[in-house]
């Protein structure tokens, strides 16, 4: 029901437009303060330095439904790794790991079983003389909006400014809305139950996921479209992360549940079932592998 409240509201936001804007800063400073109380308070906030969730996840590619176990690490100021293990097919095991490690980006992935003609495909790095530059920034990006959705902090890599962006409203209830403006083109919308004051949901703009999963049989060379770097680039679509089912974690309101939608479409569901705060991480967690 929050899910869809939320959903609604975002509706309301593009097809009816914001309420009056007032107040300015001062306003987004007030919600933002009472969003923080809601979700502990600052002591409380400012004693998380890092935090680790466990869970599933279930992903919508093309024609596949996917599923499987995921781990977020995030340590401040700097370090962030997700971890994904999927079963796409017969007993083969894809292991995914995505992240950043001050100005190093932890890119990896392997496949246990299968078989040596199974070929895993994630959508193109960025290109050019700037392909590892723009790849840090998309990595310092998703540390950013994850920390801010869940903890309403952000590392010093990533300094933002917030102005108030009025009030989104459906028949379910009504949200206030935070604008959040970072270096370079880092931008997105933080939306806020006016009853709870707690997250409800994080608008953005990004690239589309994508991913494909090939096989082939015997020695023979694979298939034409599975040539490196014949994905185009990935299209700049709006995301939405929505957030729900809080639950009191050492004194501080997490959600358990997060869903994505991707350019209009449901993309990806994660449901947390354990989150850990200020765990004690091993020394290579954000190492490259």
């Amino acid at each position: 029901m929050q899910r869809l409240m939320v959903y609604l509201i975002w509706l309301a936001m593009t097809f009816g437009g914001f309420a009056a804007r007032a107040a300015g800063d001062t306003k987004a400073e007030q919600i933002l303060a009472q969003a923080r109380a809601a979700l502990g308070g600052d002591r409380n906030l400012n004693k998380v330095q890092g935090l680790s969730a466990s869970g599933t996840y279930q992903r919508e590619m093309g024609d596949r439904r996917l599923s499987g176990e995921i781990t977020i690490d995030l340590q401040l100021p700097d370090k962030m790794l997700r971890t994904e293990s999927m079963r796409p097919m017969g007993d083969a095991t894809i292991e995914m790991l995505q992240g950043v490690n001050g100005d190093q980006v932890l890119p990896h992935s392997r496949t246990i079983g299968g078989g040596p003609g199974m070929v895993v495909r994630m959508g193109p790095p960025p290109g050019g003389a700037d392909g590892d530059a723009q790849a840090l920034r998309n990595q310092r990006a998703d540390m950013a909006r994850f920390a801010l959705a869940l903890l309403l902090t952000t590392p010093p890599s990533m300094p933002l400014e917030f102005t108030y962006g009025g009030e989104a409203e459906a028949e379910d209830g009504k949200a206030d809305v935070i604008d959040a403006k970072g270096p370079g083109s880092f931008a997105l919308r933080l939306f806020f139950d006016k009853k709870s004051h707690r997250p409800l949901m994080v608008a953005y703009r990004g690239a589309a996921p994508r991913m494909v999963v090939q096989t082939r049989r015997g020695d023979g060379p694979p298939p034409a479209t599975s040539v490196p770097g014949d994905l185009p680039p990935p299209q700049v679509v709006d995301i939405q992360l929505f957030l729900d089912d809080y639950r009191a974690v050492d004194g501080v309101m997490l959600p358990h549940h997060l869903s994505r939608s991707v350019d209009g479409k449901p993309a990806e569901e994660m449901t947390f079932t354990t989150i850990r705060i200020n765990p004690v991480f091993k020394l290579d967690t954000f190492s490259p592998r």
